[in-house]
């Protein structure tokens, strides 16, 4: 009697762990938190909207996004951070500056920056895209606010 496990047993079992490891904010339903403070914004200001899919490359890793050459925030694994801000001109980008946008801001206007881990011959580092409005709303609305801790820039906390 043969008692070895059959290979596509062995990969169904490996397919179901593998899927109950994984996590999506897609998933999720929006955080009343964040929908909170994004109302709670005053429209004669912009809205800046850093945030970090959870992920689970470089989960503990938290690169610090910078704001007109000063440092705003620590942003975490599957951490949103919604402030309001001046409008006019800005620039925003990571502390390494490989990656970053302009942009010029309009009373009542959102930015919606998305920050992800890419792989570091030391350590992982952080990319900085603009996203669609559309599309960094649902993302960033399924995660969780950053601790105050985490924001470097006192004006924003």
């Amino acid at each position: 009697m043969n008692k070895t496990i059959p290979r596509s047993a062995i990969f169904i079992l490996i397919a179901a762990s593998l899927g109950a490891c994984a996590t999506s904010s897609a998933t999720k339903p929006a955080n009343p938190q964040v929908l909170a403070k994004l109302h709670a914004i005053d429209k004669t200001k912009a809205t800046m909207i850093v945030y970090r899919p959870r992920e689970y490359m470089g989960a503990a890793l938290r690169p610090t996004v910078v704001l007109d050459g000063k440092d705003l925030v620590n942003i975490g694994n599957g951490k949103v951070f919604v402030a309001p801000l001046i409008p006019g001109h800005h620039t925003f980008e990571m502390d390494d500056k490989k990656s970053g946008t302009t942009v010029d801001l309009k009373p009542g206007q959102d930015v919606y920056l998305k920050i992800e881990i890419v792989p570091g011959f030391w350590k992982g580092g952080g990319k900085m895209t603009q996203v669609a409005p559309q599309q960094g709303n649902y993302e960033a609305t399924r995660l969780d606010l950053i601790e105050l801790k985490e924001i470097e820039d006192t004006r924003f906390r």
